[in-house]
């Protein structure tokens, strides 16, 4: 009979008692030495960081997504691992040019609107309008501005020969769809026209406020902490 192997004991590696780790020290860039430099707060482990928020005059993109996502993995890093008190600022910017200039064009546009303009007048509303479009599209250079704009000559080519061709019972149809593709159109030639009249300050504030308030929904929707603190321009 053969003779049974005798199992061999497993050796197993030493254990050695784990020592105590300091904190993590946190080393930076420094633009000004070019250099990594050690991370020295003025008041012991209280951090205070200020953040340009967005420009809040139309709806965030993707462009928002990244930066806010990027500044909150970076501000929970410094909490969560660093062991950094955090206080987080971010300023609202709700007074532009930019926002100065669509809540002109928009509330122009809407009164418009309101008007129920003839089939005809909007044409000829939208034959002026297009005057200034299409001069401010030869002048365009950016090759992605440029093919935006000419999409948006080509549909509003589209509208008006609908509208020409529209029977009895489509007309009305035709002049809403005319005016929707012009809108952008219309509403600059109507602010070229109108717009030095526009002064209420509560048209500028709706406009803000709205989007302030889609921005900070779209943050909490991707689970970007708030800040502590908001500041606004206005403020």
């Amino acid at each position: 009979k053969k003779k049974k192997k005798k199992k061999m004991k497993r050796l197993q590696p030493q254990w050695a008692q784990p020592s105590d780790s300091a904190t993590p020290q946190l080393r930076l860039y420094n633009s000004l030495t070019r250099k990594k430099e050690l991370f020295t707060p003025n008041e012991g482990r209280k951090v205070y960081w200020y953040s340009c928020g967005p420009t809040v005059y139309d709806a965030s993109h993707m462009g928002h997504a990244r930066s806010y996502i990027t500044f909150d993995i970076l501000r929970r890093v410094l909490s969560g691992y660093f062991n950094y008190d955090v206080f987080y600022v971010m300023n609202i910017t709700d007074i532009d040019d930019k926002i100065i200039q669509r809540a002109r064009r928009n509330f122009l546009f809407a009164e418009y609107e309101k008007k129920a303009v003839s089939a005809e007048n909007l044409m000829e509303d939208v034959a002026s309008a297009m005057e200034r479009f299409d001069a401010k599209f030869d002048a365009a250079t950016d090759p992605d501005k440029k093919e935006m704009m000419r999409k948006m000559r080509a549909g509003v080519v589209k509208s008006i020969d609908a509208l020409k061709n529209a029977t009895e019972e489509d007309r009305e149809s035709a002049r809403m769809k005319l005016l929707g593709s012009a809108s952008d159109p219309l509403s600059a030639w109507l602010d070229s026209k109108f717009g030095s009249g526009v002064n209420d300050h509560s048209i500028f504030s709706a406009l803000t406020q709205r989007w302030e308030r889609e921005f900070h929904r779209d943050m909490n929707a991707l689970n970007v902490l708030p800040a502590d603190v908001l500041t606004r321009v206005s403020e």
